[in-house]
Protein backbone atom coordinates (compact mmCIF):
# COMPACT_ATOMS: atom_id res chain seq x y z
CA UNK A 1 0.00 0.00 0.00
CA UNK A 2 2.85 2.38 0.92
CA UNK A 3 4.54 1.69 -2.42
CA UNK A 4 1.33 2.61 -4.26
CA UNK A 5 1.04 5.85 -2.27
CA UNK A 6 4.67 6.73 -3.02
CA UNK A 7 4.18 5.94 -6.71
CA UNK A 8 1.06 8.11 -6.86
CA UNK A 9 2.86 10.98 -5.14
CA UNK A 10 5.77 10.69 -7.58
CA UNK A 11 3.40 10.75 -10.54
CA UNK A 12 1.57 13.78 -9.17
CA UNK A 13 4.83 15.58 -8.51
CA UNK A 14 6.08 14.84 -12.03
CA UNK A 15 2.86 16.14 -13.58
CA UNK A 16 3.01 19.31 -11.47
CA UNK A 17 6.62 19.93 -12.51
CA UNK A 18 5.76 19.30 -16.14
CA UNK A 19 2.86 21.73 -15.95
CA UNK A 20 5.09 24.35 -14.38
CA UNK A 21 7.78 23.82 -17.03
CA UNK A 22 5.39 24.30 -19.94
CA UNK A 23 3.88 27.49 -18.55
CA UNK A 24 0.67 26.04 -17.08
CA UNK A 25 1.23 27.17 -13.49
CA UNK A 26 -1.45 29.30 -11.84
CA UNK A 27 -0.75 33.05 -11.76
CA UNK A 28 -1.61 35.09 -8.65
CA UNK A 29 -2.46 38.76 -8.38
CA UNK A 30 0.51 40.96 -7.53
CA UNK A 31 0.84 44.33 -5.81
CA UNK A 32 1.49 45.93 -9.21
CA UNK A 33 -2.04 45.08 -10.38
CA UNK A 34 -4.58 47.73 -9.24
CA UNK A 35 -7.78 46.91 -7.39
CA UNK A 36 -11.19 47.47 -9.04
CA UNK A 37 -13.07 50.57 -7.97
CA UNK A 38 -16.49 49.16 -8.74
CA UNK A 39 -17.98 46.67 -6.24
CA UNK A 40 -17.32 43.04 -6.97
CA UNK A 41 -19.62 40.23 -5.84
CA UNK A 42 -17.75 37.38 -7.58
CA UNK A 43 -14.28 36.00 -6.96
CA UNK A 44 -11.79 37.07 -9.62
CA UNK A 45 -8.12 36.62 -10.37
CA UNK A 46 -5.86 38.81 -12.48
CA UNK A 47 -3.11 38.23 -14.98
CA UNK A 48 -1.07 40.40 -17.29
CA UNK A 49 -0.64 40.09 -21.00
CA UNK A 50 2.94 38.90 -21.44
CA UNK A 51 5.27 37.52 -24.03
CA UNK A 52 5.81 33.76 -23.84
CA UNK A 53 6.43 30.77 -26.05
CA UNK A 54 3.41 28.79 -27.26
CA UNK A 55 3.93 25.09 -27.76
CA UNK A 56 1.46 22.66 -29.28
CA UNK A 57 2.56 19.31 -28.02
CA UNK A 58 1.63 15.77 -27.16
CA UNK A 59 2.87 14.43 -23.86
CA UNK A 60 2.83 11.19 -21.96
CA UNK A 61 4.09 9.85 -18.68
CA UNK A 62 6.75 7.13 -18.83
CA UNK A 63 9.76 5.77 -16.97
CA UNK A 64 13.48 5.89 -17.62
CA UNK A 65 14.84 2.55 -18.78
CA UNK A 66 18.41 1.39 -19.42
CA UNK A 67 19.66 0.61 -22.90
CA UNK A 68 20.02 -3.17 -22.75
CA UNK A 69 22.96 -4.65 -24.62
CA UNK A 70 22.36 -8.10 -26.10
CA UNK A 71 25.46 -10.28 -25.81
CA UNK A 72 26.01 -13.32 -28.05
CA UNK A 73 28.61 -16.06 -28.18
CA UNK A 74 30.78 -16.00 -31.31
CA UNK A 75 30.18 -19.68 -32.04
CA UNK A 76 27.77 -22.50 -31.35
CA UNK A 77 28.29 -24.58 -28.23
CA UNK A 78 27.19 -25.62 -24.76
CA UNK A 79 27.82 -23.32 -21.81
CA UNK A 80 30.34 -24.87 -19.47
CA UNK A 81 31.28 -22.07 -17.07
CA UNK A 82 29.69 -18.80 -15.88
CA UNK A 83 31.72 -16.19 -14.02
CA UNK A 84 29.14 -13.51 -13.10
CA UNK A 85 25.84 -13.26 -11.23
CA UNK A 86 22.56 -11.47 -11.82
CA UNK A 87 22.72 -7.84 -10.73
CA UNK A 88 26.52 -7.80 -10.79
CA UNK A 89 28.21 -4.72 -12.18
CA UNK A 90 30.80 -5.59 -14.81
CA UNK A 91 33.48 -3.60 -16.57
CA UNK A 92 33.96 -3.62 -20.31
CA UNK A 93 36.02 -6.71 -21.15
CA UNK A 94 34.92 -8.74 -18.10
CA UNK A 95 34.82 -12.49 -18.77
CA UNK A 96 31.15 -13.48 -18.47
CA UNK A 97 31.08 -17.15 -19.44
CA UNK A 98 32.61 -19.72 -21.73
CA UNK A 99 31.41 -22.66 -23.73
CA UNK A 100 32.53 -26.18 -22.93
CA UNK A 101 36.02 -26.73 -24.38
CA UNK A 102 36.56 -30.35 -23.34
CA UNK A 103 37.17 -31.51 -26.92
CA UNK A 104 39.73 -28.76 -27.43
CA UNK A 105 41.42 -29.49 -24.11
CA UNK A 106 41.96 -33.08 -25.23
CA UNK A 107 42.85 -32.40 -28.86
CA UNK A 108 45.38 -29.61 -28.27
CA UNK A 109 47.85 -31.68 -26.11
CA UNK A 110 47.56 -34.58 -28.55
CA UNK A 111 48.41 -32.35 -31.50
CA UNK A 112 51.25 -30.69 -29.57
CA UNK A 113 52.72 -34.12 -28.76
CA UNK A 114 52.28 -35.21 -32.38
CA UNK A 115 54.05 -32.05 -33.57
CA UNK A 116 56.91 -32.59 -31.14
CA UNK A 117 57.43 -36.19 -32.32
CA UNK A 118 57.21 -35.10 -35.93
CA UNK A 119 59.83 -32.38 -35.47
CA UNK A 120 62.15 -34.81 -33.66
CA UNK A 121 61.79 -37.29 -36.56
CA UNK A 122 62.44 -34.51 -39.06
CA UNK A 123 65.56 -33.44 -37.18
CA UNK A 124 66.97 -36.99 -37.17
CA UNK A 125 66.12 -37.51 -40.83
CA UNK A 126 67.61 -34.15 -41.82
CA UNK A 127 70.79 -34.96 -39.90
CA UNK A 128 71.21 -38.17 -41.91
CA UNK A 129 70.46 -36.27 -45.11
CA UNK A 130 73.11 -33.66 -44.34
CA UNK A 131 75.66 -36.42 -43.71
CA UNK A 132 74.77 -38.06 -47.02
CA UNK A 133 75.09 -34.71 -48.83
CA UNK A 134 78.46 -34.04 -47.23
CA UNK A 135 79.70 -37.50 -48.28
CA UNK A 136 78.70 -36.90 -51.90
CA UNK A 137 80.48 -33.53 -51.94
CA UNK A 138 83.59 -35.19 -50.47
CA UNK A 139 83.52 -37.93 -53.14
CA UNK A 140 83.19 -35.35 -55.94
CA UNK A 141 86.16 -33.36 -54.58
CA UNK A 142 88.29 -36.55 -54.44
CA UNK A 143 87.34 -37.58 -57.99
CA UNK A 144 88.24 -34.12 -59.33
CA UNK A 145 91.70 -34.43 -57.76
CA UNK A 146 92.19 -37.92 -59.24
CA UNK A 147 91.15 -36.72 -62.71
CA UNK A 148 93.83 -34.03 -62.57
CA UNK A 149 96.50 -36.44 -61.36
CA UNK A 150 95.89 -39.37 -63.73
CA UNK A 151 96.30 -39.81 -67.47
CA UNK A 152 95.26 -42.08 -70.36
CA UNK A 153 92.46 -44.55 -69.83
CA UNK A 154 92.55 -44.02 -66.07
CA UNK A 155 91.70 -40.35 -66.50
CA UNK A 156 88.74 -41.21 -68.75
CA UNK A 157 87.52 -43.72 -66.18
CA UNK A 158 87.75 -41.16 -63.36
CA UNK A 159 85.91 -38.57 -65.45
CA UNK A 160 83.06 -41.01 -66.04
CA UNK A 161 82.95 -41.78 -62.33
CA UNK A 162 82.93 -38.05 -61.54
CA UNK A 163 80.06 -37.38 -63.94
CA UNK A 164 78.03 -40.18 -62.37
CA UNK A 165 78.69 -38.78 -58.89
CA UNK A 166 77.63 -35.29 -60.03
CA UNK A 167 74.39 -36.75 -61.44
CA UNK A 168 73.85 -38.47 -58.09
CA UNK A 169 74.38 -35.12 -56.33
CA UNK A 170 71.79 -33.40 -58.55
CA UNK A 171 69.27 -36.17 -57.86
CA UNK A 172 70.06 -35.94 -54.14
CA UNK A 173 69.42 -32.20 -54.07
CA UNK A 174 66.07 -32.67 -55.82
CA UNK A 175 65.04 -35.40 -53.38
CA UNK A 176 66.23 -33.29 -50.44
CA UNK A 177 64.10 -30.28 -51.57
CA UNK A 178 61.05 -32.51 -52.04
CA UNK A 179 61.58 -34.10 -48.61
CA UNK A 180 61.93 -30.70 -46.91
CA UNK A 181 58.78 -29.46 -48.67
CA UNK A 182 56.84 -32.50 -47.48
CA UNK A 183 58.11 -32.01 -43.93
CA UNK A 184 57.12 -28.35 -43.99
CA UNK A 185 53.68 -29.25 -45.29
CA UNK A 186 53.10 -31.79 -42.51
CA UNK A 187 54.32 -29.33 -39.87
CA UNK A 188 52.13 -26.53 -41.27
CA UNK A 189 49.03 -28.72 -41.23
CA UNK A 190 49.47 -29.55 -37.56
CA UNK A 191 50.28 -25.96 -36.59
CA UNK A 192 47.24 -24.66 -38.49
CA UNK A 193 45.04 -27.20 -36.72
CA UNK A 194 46.50 -26.13 -33.39
CA UNK A 195 45.91 -22.46 -34.22
CA UNK A 196 42.34 -23.26 -35.23
CA UNK A 197 41.70 -25.07 -31.94
CA UNK A 198 43.27 -22.21 -29.96
CA UNK A 199 41.07 -19.74 -31.85
CA UNK A 200 37.99 -21.86 -31.13
CA UNK A 201 39.02 -21.97 -27.49
CA UNK A 202 39.32 -18.19 -27.42
CA UNK A 203 35.99 -17.74 -29.22
CA UNK A 204 34.34 -19.91 -26.60
CA UNK A 205 34.96 -17.13 -24.06
CA UNK A 206 32.35 -14.40 -23.83
CA UNK A 207 33.39 -10.92 -22.67
CA UNK A 208 31.20 -7.96 -21.79
CA UNK A 209 31.19 -5.39 -24.62
CA UNK A 210 30.08 -2.60 -22.25
CA UNK A 211 30.22 -1.49 -18.64
CA UNK A 212 26.91 -2.20 -16.96
CA UNK A 213 24.81 -4.50 -14.84
CA UNK A 214 23.89 -8.10 -15.67
CA UNK A 215 20.10 -8.34 -16.01
CA UNK A 216 19.42 -12.04 -16.54
CA UNK A 217 20.19 -15.01 -14.27
CA UNK A 218 23.47 -16.38 -15.68
CA UNK A 219 23.57 -19.55 -13.57
CA UNK A 220 20.59 -20.84 -15.55
CA UNK A 221 22.81 -20.84 -18.67
CA UNK A 222 25.10 -23.70 -17.59
CA UNK A 223 24.53 -26.76 -19.74
CA UNK A 224 22.40 -24.92 -22.30
CA UNK A 225 23.15 -25.16 -26.00
CA UNK A 226 23.58 -21.80 -27.75
CA UNK A 227 23.77 -20.72 -31.35
CA UNK A 228 25.45 -17.54 -32.54
CA UNK A 229 22.09 -15.77 -32.93
CA UNK A 230 20.91 -16.63 -29.41
CA UNK A 231 21.05 -13.95 -26.70
CA UNK A 232 23.17 -15.25 -23.85
CA UNK A 233 23.32 -12.16 -21.64
CA UNK A 234 21.45 -8.90 -21.20
CA UNK A 235 23.59 -6.11 -19.77
CA UNK A 236 22.24 -2.63 -19.28
CA UNK A 237 24.56 0.26 -19.83
CA UNK A 238 23.83 2.92 -17.21
CA UNK A 239 25.47 5.56 -19.40
CA UNK A 240 22.79 5.01 -22.06
CA UNK A 241 19.15 5.49 -21.01
CA UNK A 242 15.92 5.67 -22.98
CA UNK A 243 12.21 6.32 -22.58
CA UNK A 244 9.46 4.42 -24.35
CA UNK A 245 6.83 6.61 -25.99
CA UNK A 246 4.43 6.78 -28.93
CA UNK A 247 5.92 5.91 -32.31
CA UNK A 248 6.73 8.58 -34.89
CA UNK A 249 8.55 8.10 -38.16
CA UNK A 250 12.10 9.42 -38.19
CA UNK A 251 11.12 12.12 -40.72
CA UNK A 252 8.21 13.27 -38.53
CA UNK A 253 10.40 13.25 -35.43
CA UNK A 254 13.13 15.31 -37.09
CA UNK A 255 10.60 17.84 -38.42
CA UNK A 256 9.30 18.66 -34.94
CA UNK A 257 10.52 21.95 -33.43
CA UNK A 258 11.27 20.23 -30.13
CA UNK A 259 11.18 16.81 -28.51
CA UNK A 260 12.35 16.29 -24.96
CA UNK A 261 11.59 14.73 -21.60
CA UNK A 262 11.20 16.33 -18.20
CA UNK A 263 13.03 14.26 -15.59
CA UNK A 264 13.45 15.43 -12.01
CA UNK A 265 12.36 18.89 -13.12
CA UNK A 266 15.08 19.14 -15.78
CA UNK A 267 14.76 19.07 -19.55
CA UNK A 268 16.56 16.18 -21.29
CA UNK A 269 16.77 16.01 -25.07
CA UNK A 270 15.64 12.97 -27.05
CA UNK A 271 17.42 11.22 -29.90
CA UNK A 272 15.73 8.99 -32.47
CA UNK A 273 16.79 5.33 -32.46
CA UNK A 274 16.85 3.82 -35.92
CA UNK A 275 14.35 0.98 -36.23
CA UNK A 276 15.01 -2.35 -37.90
CA UNK A 277 12.94 -3.50 -40.86
CA UNK A 278 11.37 -6.14 -38.62
CA UNK A 279 10.31 -3.52 -36.06
CA UNK A 280 8.89 -1.21 -38.73
CA UNK A 281 6.94 -4.14 -40.16
CA UNK A 282 5.65 -4.97 -36.68
CA UNK A 283 4.51 -1.38 -36.13
CA UNK A 284 2.81 -1.38 -39.53
CA UNK A 285 0.83 -4.47 -38.56
CA UNK A 286 -0.14 -2.93 -35.22
CA UNK A 287 -1.40 0.23 -36.90
CA UNK A 288 -4.10 -1.59 -38.86
CA UNK A 289 -7.69 -0.43 -38.21
CA UNK A 290 -9.17 -1.90 -35.07
CA UNK A 291 -5.81 -2.82 -33.59
CA UNK A 292 -5.37 -2.01 -29.90
CA UNK A 293 -1.75 -3.05 -29.72
CA UNK A 294 0.75 -0.49 -28.46
CA UNK A 295 2.90 1.37 -31.00
CA UNK A 296 5.55 2.46 -28.52
CA UNK A 297 9.24 2.66 -29.35
CA UNK A 298 12.43 3.73 -27.64
CA UNK A 299 13.91 7.23 -27.75
CA UNK A 300 17.45 7.69 -26.44
CA UNK A 301 17.98 10.27 -23.69
CA UNK A 302 20.81 12.75 -24.27
CA UNK A 303 21.52 14.41 -20.92
CA UNK A 304 23.74 17.44 -20.56
CA UNK A 305 26.94 17.26 -18.58
CA UNK A 306 26.11 17.03 -14.89
CA UNK A 307 22.52 15.84 -15.33
CA UNK A 308 21.85 12.80 -13.18
CA UNK A 309 19.41 10.26 -14.61
CA UNK A 310 18.86 6.81 -13.21
CA UNK A 311 16.89 3.73 -14.06
CA UNK A 312 13.25 4.00 -12.87
CA UNK A 313 12.98 7.81 -12.80
CA UNK A 314 9.60 9.17 -13.86
CA UNK A 315 9.62 11.20 -17.05
CA UNK A 316 7.11 13.29 -19.00
CA UNK A 317 7.86 13.09 -22.72
CA UNK A 318 6.93 16.04 -24.93
CA UNK A 319 6.67 15.99 -28.72
CA UNK A 320 6.26 19.64 -29.75
CA UNK A 321 4.52 19.75 -33.13
CA UNK A 322 4.20 23.57 -33.36
CA UNK A 323 6.13 26.33 -31.66
CA UNK A 324 5.87 30.13 -31.64
CA UNK A 325 8.42 31.99 -29.58
CA UNK A 326 8.08 35.32 -27.77
CA UNK A 327 4.46 36.09 -28.67
CA UNK A 328 1.77 37.94 -26.70
CA UNK A 329 -0.27 35.42 -24.78
CA UNK A 330 -2.78 34.83 -22.01
CA UNK A 331 -4.00 31.80 -20.11
CA UNK A 332 -6.79 30.10 -22.05
CA UNK A 333 -9.24 30.32 -19.15
CA UNK A 334 -9.36 34.17 -19.19
CA UNK A 335 -10.70 34.21 -22.77
CA UNK A 336 -14.46 33.91 -23.21
CA UNK A 337 -16.61 33.51 -26.30
CA UNK A 338 -19.89 35.29 -27.10
CA UNK A 339 -20.21 35.55 -30.88
CA UNK A 340 -16.55 36.58 -30.73
CA UNK A 341 -13.55 36.01 -28.45
CA UNK A 342 -13.06 38.65 -25.76
CA UNK A 343 -11.40 39.30 -22.42
CA UNK A 344 -12.13 41.63 -19.50
CA UNK A 345 -9.45 44.29 -19.38
CA UNK A 346 -8.75 46.68 -16.49
CA UNK A 347 -9.37 50.26 -17.62
CA UNK A 348 -9.97 53.35 -15.44
CA UNK A 349 -10.70 51.28 -12.34
CA UNK A 350 -13.29 49.01 -13.92
CA UNK A 351 -13.61 46.07 -16.26
CA UNK A 352 -14.06 46.56 -19.95
CA UNK A 353 -14.94 43.83 -22.42
CA UNK A 354 -12.39 43.81 -25.25
CA UNK A 355 -12.58 41.71 -28.38
CA UNK A 356 -9.41 39.81 -29.20
CA UNK A 357 -8.10 37.81 -32.16
CA UNK A 358 -6.53 34.53 -31.22
CA UNK A 359 -3.62 32.69 -32.78
CA UNK A 360 -1.89 29.47 -31.82
CA UNK A 361 -2.88 27.87 -28.53
CA UNK A 362 -1.57 25.03 -26.46
CA UNK A 363 -2.99 23.25 -23.43
CA UNK A 364 -2.43 26.27 -21.19
CA UNK A 365 -2.05 29.51 -23.10
CA UNK A 366 -3.26 31.17 -26.29
CA UNK A 367 -1.53 33.62 -28.61
CA UNK A 368 -3.19 37.08 -28.77
CA UNK A 369 -2.88 38.61 -32.23
CA UNK A 370 -4.79 41.84 -31.49
CA UNK A 371 -7.07 43.56 -28.94
CA UNK A 372 -4.67 43.97 -26.03
CA UNK A 373 -1.07 44.98 -25.50
CA UNK A 374 1.79 43.68 -23.41
CA UNK A 375 1.32 44.55 -19.73
CA UNK A 376 -2.48 44.99 -19.89
CA UNK A 377 -4.25 43.66 -16.78
CA UNK A 378 -6.87 41.00 -17.57
CA UNK A 379 -9.50 39.62 -15.19
CA UNK A 380 -10.76 36.07 -15.00
CA UNK A 381 -14.05 35.29 -13.29
CA UNK A 382 -14.43 32.14 -11.20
Amino acid sequence: MRKKIKRSCALLLSIMMAASYTGCSTQKATEEIPTLIEPQNEEVSTVKVERTDIRVYKSEMTRVEPMAEEVHFSMDGTVGKVYVEQGQRVEKGTLLAELSTAEYEEAIPQLESQLEELLEGFAEENEQTEKRGAQIESDIARLKREVRSTGGDARNYKRTELELKQIEQERFEVDKAARLEQQQKQETQIREKLAELEEMKNLSKLYSPVEGIVLNQPLNLIGRRFHEDDVAFMIYDESKMYVAANYYTEARFESMPEHYALINGERVELEYIELSDERLKELSVKSTPGSTASKRVQYRLVPKEGQKIKFGDYAVVFFVTQLKEDVLSLPIDVVTYDRAYHVYKYEDGSRKQVEVILGLKDNCRVEILSGVEEGDVIYAQH
